[in-house]
């Protein structure tokens, strides 16, 4: 990664330390750094004339911007990618949170859903940002129970139940079938292809229309064309849960009324933020996305700690924290890979 077509390794060792310093300072204050305050409070050993050159060259390299001329320097978001790249010491998260994590997920009753977004407000809670979870995809599990339910004459409800406890209600139309036929529609159905997946259980369903004999079996050929209905009503878009979204409301750069309509159309558009956590469903790893990776969603000002999580070796959900640019990456990116880890192993359980 380049800023203004400087290669990172033209930094040498005292400026990453300078640049670090720098930010390390404006995460915790969130105002201008001078070269006097990293002279005193981080590099000690060296004169604040040779900060202050050090942070023109850094300037000069795109890292850092000086708002204006009495003032310090703050970090561009080229500096804070060479920092999370080259500069940042993660912390190891406390055992006291990492089994208070554990201890409230092994609490939560109930399903999937309910144990995502007991997740999402403890990262919320614990990292003091706005966190999102994306539930994993009910086509990623093994199918349970399928039941159909007459609304009227045209609208029938499909309600769908995997092995994990994920529950996926939608409604169909289709000629008028009474509850007592549906009832042997969705029997024959739960007691042909429990077990299989989604997309096992499709390809079994469209398999089947195409024998004879399913057409000579009235209550199975109906079973089959609902079932293959039902099935492909199943959407791919899965849901996200958001909290914390009070934190970034007040964040205090949001002084400009507009400025906070923007960032409230952001998270009321749920398809935005989707649209960055879905690319991170099928990458290992936490990643940071800053400056014109959130630009698209109108939050070019904040950042986004993200990581997948798997199912045993499938990945199938994502989740992130979103905050100001001057996050404490140090905390916040084991967080979210510890987070991560706890879901996977709740839904390998599941």
């Amino acid at each position: 990664m380049s800023a203004k077509g400087i290669e990172m390794a033209e930094i040498n060792n005292r400026d990453k330390d300078i640049l670090g310093a720098i930010i390390q300072e404006y995460i915790n204050t969130g105002e201008p750094v001078g070269s006097r305050v990293v002279a005193r409070r981080y590099m000690m050993n060296i004169s604040p004339a040779t900060v202050r050159n050090a942070m023109a060259d850094l300037e000069e390299a795109g890292y850092l911007y000086q708002p204006h001329v009495s003032a310090g320097r703050i970090p561009t978001p080229e500096g804070f990618r060479c920092y999370l790249n080259e500069i940042v010491e993660l912390k190891t998260l406390p055992r006291s949170e990492m089994s208070m994590i554990s201890r409230q997920m092994s609490l939560v009753k109930g399903g999937v859903k309910t144990r995502m977004s007991k997740a999402s407000t403890l990262l919320s809670e614990i990292s003091k940002n706005a966190s999102i979870v994306i539930l994993p995809r009910l086509d990623s599990f093994s199918f349970r129970h399928m039941e159909f339910v007459r609304l009227d004459d045209r609208r029938i409800l499909v309600v769908l139940i995997s092995r994990a406890g994920m529950v996926y209600n939608h409604t169909i139309e289709c000629e008028d079938v009474s509850q007592e036929d549906l009832i042997k529609y969705s029997n024959y159905i739960n007691d042909a292809y429990a077990g299989l997946s989604i997309q096992e259980m499709r390809d079994m369903l469209l398999e089947e229309m195409s024998k004879e004999k399913t057409r000579f079996d009235r209550i199975v050929s109906n079973a089959i064309n609902l079932g293959v209905l039902a099935i492909d009503g199943v959407s791919d878009i899965p849901d996200i849960v958001i909290d914390g979204k009070e934190s970034v409301f007040n964040h205090p750069g949001l002084v400009d009324f507009d400025r906070l309509k923007d960032i409230v159309r952001a998270f009321e558009d749920k398809g935005q933020i989707l649209g960055i956590l879905n690319r991170m469903i099928d990458q290992p790893g936490v990643r940071v996305m800053i400056g014109e990776e959130m630009d698209h969603i109108g939050m070019n000002d904040f950042c986004m700690v993200a990581s997948g999580y798997c199912r045993g070796d499938i990945p199938v959900g994502s989740l992130g924290v979103i905050g100001p640019v001057r996050m404490d990456y140090a905390r916040v990116i084991p967080l979210v890979d510890y987070m991560a880890r706890v879901l996977g192993k709740v839904l390998k359980e599941s």
